[in-house]
């Protein structure tokens, strides 16, 4: 990773990104806890623990006992600590209970209580009957062993183990919140792992920092058509829904259409140094928005009192037409195809937006690249600067075909059109690589489909 790809997230982009993706907080949550749930009730066997409590007393010939017997006493517990641990002992339950060895020894225990001379034996297993009756046999064997072994007849049973009715593990509630606790920070760590792979621009800061290109334009996602995703069942269906994108015609109070005029004022002073006349607009692939950008921008120029001329020279897959609702029968391929030397322009007026221009595409050609990066272009071009203050020229991405970066080497300036959180920050560094390559003259970067909650660039949003 580069220098200016590091990832830079202020604490309350954390919120906002927790808050935006928070089913995945609560979906790793309930299958985490419902698993651990299902895991423990029906696969894991309850153990059950059984307990006998004994005392450690005195001789049947002894009157009194002394400080030194009770020295000896508290001895006498740690042998017989070890004696109930021991193979022999081990290898009578075996043969008793069927319980093995090695889990004999591991679930045995032997406690003393402080300050006193009780013991206590206690064992642990899955059948809370067996549990019982091994503590009870235990503690008939050390009264016996006591007595073989140690020559003493001191142990006498306090309490009788008796079969457990609740089993000690495993503990349900700690599981469960043990899980669910491990699900809560399983699903914060897959928000920010897939923030992390998510190699797209979010920000203008980013476009700025990572392409070093400056971002005049932000504009806010907005409601508009269905563009390509699914066809529409009829043209006029079709048509209905390419309208509804040009925002700047159709609500001009709203946050996007205020953007677009912000865009509008910041290209004005982006150009003071030079004339910028004819400008393209592209992007690095399809669907980052880059003809909605042109249709509106061009609408705002010509609302302020410019003379503007739109130019559809994506000569692949036109849409400029379905944006302003006129027919594309006749266009730029025709003025590039005519065998007449002189150019005689043809345009389409859009009769409600008063200053505005169109020339559609036209008849798709079967070398779009070569049409576009012939002479008659150039002249075209020179031509068009004569009679309008300024051209905006829709192109296919840069990113995927060459059209765009063979107009952008001879036009004034190039404005690339980069969505937020839909952008590959690799492909938008291809498409500068590529522009860059023709000398391209930037006038700057939009970046569209902006998430006005994350970034809070405005304080509203209109739908």
């Amino acid at each position: 990773m580069e220098k200016d790809d590091i990832l830079e997230i202020d604490l309350r982009e954390i919120v906002y990104i927790l808050l935006k993706k928070w089913y995945f907080i609560v979906l790793c949550f309930v299958l985490a806890a419902g698993s651990a749930f299902v895991v423990t009730q029906f696969y894991i066997k309850p153990v059950y623990k059984a307990e006998t409590t004994l005392f450690l007393g005195k001789e049947k010939d002894q009157v009194s006992l002394s400080f030194a017997d009770i020295q000896v006493n508290n001895q006498l517990v740690v042998d017989y600590r070890e004696i109930l641990q021991s193979r022999r002992v081990a290898e009578t339950i075996n043969q008793k209970f069927g319980v093995g060895i090695r889990e004999f020894q591991n679930n045995v225990t032997v406690k003393t209580v402080k300050d006193s001379r009780l013991f206590s034996i206690s064992y642990e297993d899955t059948d809370p009957k067996r549990a019982a009756d091994v503590v009870n046999e235990l503690a008939s064997v050390i009264q016996k062993m006591a007595d073989e072994i140690i020559q003493v007849k001191n142990i006498k049973v306090i309490d009788t183990a008796k079969i457990p009715e609740n089993p000690i593990k495993p503990n349900k509630k700690m599981n469960v919140g043990a899980a669910g606790l491990l699900g809560l920070v399983l699903g914060v760590g897959l928000i920010f792992l897939l923030e992390l792979i998510d190699h797209t621009f979010k920000k203008p800061e980013e476009v700025e920092r990572i392409l070093g290109i400056n971002v005049i334009g932000t504009i806010p996602a907005f409601e508009g058509g269905k563009r390509g995703k699914k066809k529409a069942k009829d043209e006029k269906e079709l048509q209905e829904e390419y309208l509804k994108n040009l925002i700047v015609h159709n609500n001009p109070k709203s946050a996007s259409a205020e953007a677009f005029r912000e865009l509008r004022t910041n290209l004005h002073y982006s150009s003071v140094d030079r004339e910028v006349k004819t400008i393209v607009v592209t992007s690095p692939t399809l669907g980052d928005g880059k003809t909605v950008t042109a249709v509106n921008l061009a609408t705002t120029l010509a609302r302020s009192g410019k003379k503007v001329l739109v130019i559809d020279a994506d000569l692949r897959k036109p849409k400029v037409h379905h944006y302003f609702g006129v027919k594309n029968k006749e266009g730029l391929t025709n003025l590039l195809t005519e065998s007449k030397e002189e150019i005689k322009i043809k345009t389409t007026e859009k009769s409600d937006i008063s200053n505005l221009y169109i020339i559609t595409s036209g008849p798709i050609p079967p070398n779009p690249a070569e049409m576009l990066n012939s002479n008659r272009m150039k002249s075209l071009l020179e031509k068009v600067k004569e009679e309008y203050d300024i051209i905006v020229i829709d192109t296919p991405p840069v990113g995927q075909v060459t059209d765009a970066a063979v107009i952008a080497g001879i036009t004034d300036g190039v404005m690339l059109v980069l969505a937020s959180g839909q952008t590959r920050i690799e492909m938008a560094k291809r498409a500068y690589k590529s522009l860059e390559s023709v000398k391209a003259q930037f006038v700057g970067a939009v970046l569209t489909k902006l998430d006005t909650e994350r970034t809070g660039y405005y304080s509203y949003k209109y739908d």
